[in-house]
């Protein structure tokens, strides 16, 4: 009996610290710092210069790969129609028009507040793709600033935006009952060691990390 109670125990304690990490979702760190402002000029660390006792900026609940299944959902309620081949129908599927794939790489300055600011392409795919991945950049959450000697730090990121190769909603569908193409498909398959110098960056921003 006693196995069973601390069994149950700690499922409701589980259970309780998923409820909670849900109930935050990505506004864990939006009020780490608030009204905080970074409108001084500091050094900004980028990818090819970090040091290795840097701490990166750190993705709301989850971390990188949070960051990465954020950026497929967001991208799944506005995906860009961009044809990139067909496949011609026959008896038994209808025509499949594809979307071209490819990865926008983007960057991204993490300011000592935590904000993703000045979005830039650095590798681009096409037009429309560029466009979203900059919108979806321009509205991240806030990340957990990153920091360096316990001081919080500006930080370069490079962001890939991954568009795979789905296709298109289909626009008819085969009547087996023998009457040809018919009706409409609204669904889509979008399943798609350098040691940094110091800057004065004021008292502020000495917080701990």
């Amino acid at each position: 009996m006693n196995r069973i109670v601390k069994y149950l125990a700690a499922i409701s304690l589980l259970l309780l610290h998923c409820t909670s990490v849900w109930a935050v979702g990505h506004n864990e760190f939006a009020n780490l710092y608030p009204d905080c402002e970074d409108n001084e000029p500091s050094k900004i660390y980028e990818p090819n210069e970090w040091p290795r006792d840097l701490r990166t900026p750190l993705f709301p609940n989850g971390g990188d790969i949070e960051f990465l299944r954020y950026i497929y959902d967001q991208l799944g309620k506005d995906y860009p129609d961009v044809v990139d081949s067909t496949v011609a129908a026959t008896d038994d599927q209808p025509e499949k028009v594809y979307r071209a794939k490819g990865v926008v790489m983007v960057h991204i300055t993490v300011d000592r507040c935590g904000k993703a600011v000045n979005p830039v392409v650095m590798e681009s795919v096409n037009e429309a793709y560029d466009k979203a991945a900059l919108k979806l950049m321009e509205n991240l959450p806030l990340f957990k600033p990153g920091a360096l000697n316990g001081v919080r730090v500006k930080v370069g990121m490079l962001v890939p935006v991954k568009f795979s190769r789905s296709h298109l909603p289909t626009k008819y569908e085969w009547d087996s009952g023998g009457d040809g193409w018919s009706g409409g498909d609204d669904s889509s398959d979008s399943g798609s060691d350098d040691s940094g110098s110091s800057d004065d960056w004021g008292s502020g921003w000495g917080d701990p990390w």
